[in-house]
């Protein structure tokens, strides 16, 4: 009779735990999954297509994210998913935020920002600030002018001609993470929000509140934006509105890194992190 009891109490509970994952596992009817890296990447941050060459870009950070360990690298991806080179650049440290822009590649490489020619696969500047301590995410505006954000310190750079120059440094942009400019406003992710920040001024602004930890952030259209909580979350931010989830894979332990994005298509690419995979889906409107 105990033994039974034991086995009905064991079954309950089996079936609470993956009632309870289903609810929390959700992928909207807004997402098509395309594709998925069949390949295993090494922990894979960040995604970015390069429309010039159609080639999807991704840092893999392979060790600890705060370790200069020098087992870092880049690989290309075609738009379908499909290894065109899987360590076209290595020997980087904890690789995170990267873009392009003029046929030169920027990544956040824990502590310094490194420019790469895409045509020689070489490093041809590095940019340093004695107070950068984990440099994270990047982005560049229209004139090219490249952003990154610092993490532990609270702090977004630029790059001047020869090192990092402080852009400005706030407690209210506590552990920040994602980045995106926007026309004349850059939109980050910090301490569960999403704000915005003026060039001109540096005026910051919260846009919306209970975001989670944001990782990803990509603006598909005027107060259109996509964001990721790098626990596992995709949300879809239209200003003004609700925050919509697109995408929830907490509860699988498959994280939701820096997104990419290819404009033309509406593909919207996420690094699942310690899953080594980026996942593509069409996002239907």
């Amino acid at each position: 009779m105990k033994n039974r009891y034991f086995l009905v109490t064991a079954i309950f509970l089996n079936l609470f735990v993956f009632i309870s994952n289903a609810q929390e596992w959700f992928q909207s009817a807004k997402l098509e999954k395309l594709w998925e890296t069949t390949e295993s990447l090494n922990v894979p941050e960040s995604a970015f297509y390069y429309s010039n060459n159609k080639t999807i870009y991704v840092s893999n950070i392979c060790g600890a994210p705060k370790e200069k360990d020098g087992i870092g690298y880049i690989s290309l991806l075609n738009a379908k998913g499909e290894f065109i080179e899987k360590e076209w650049l290595s020997g980087l440290n904890a690789p995170k935020g990267l873009q392009i822009f003029k046929d030169k590649l920027y990544v956040a490489d824990l502590t310094e920002v490194l420019e790469i020619d895409l045509l020689t696969a070489q490093i041809v500047k590095r940019y340093t600030n004695r107070q950068a301590t984990f440099l994270n995410d990047v982005a560049i505006d229209s004139k090219g002018t490249v952003y990154v954000t610092d993490t532990k310190t609270n702090s977004i750079y630029f790059l001047g001609k020869d090192s990092l120059e402080l852009f400005t440094q706030s407690n209210d942009l506590q552990s920040i993470n994602g980045i995106w400019v926007y026309k004349n406003e850059m939109l980050c992710g910090s301490n569960n929000q999403l704000v915005s920040i003026e060039l001109s001024t540096k005026k910051i602004e919260i846009l919306t509140e209970n975001t989670g930890y944001l990782d990803g952030i990509v603006a598909i259209g005027k107060n259109q934006v996509l964001v990721s909580d790098w626990k596992g979350k995709v949300q879809y931010i239209s200003m003004g509105k609700s925050n919509e989830t697109l995408l929830n894979s907490t509860s699988l332990g498959i994280y939701a890194a820096d997104l990419g994005w290819i404009p033309k298509k509406n593909f919207l690419l996420v690094p699942t992190f310690l899953d080594h995979k980026i996942v593509a889906y069409q996002f239907k409107k």
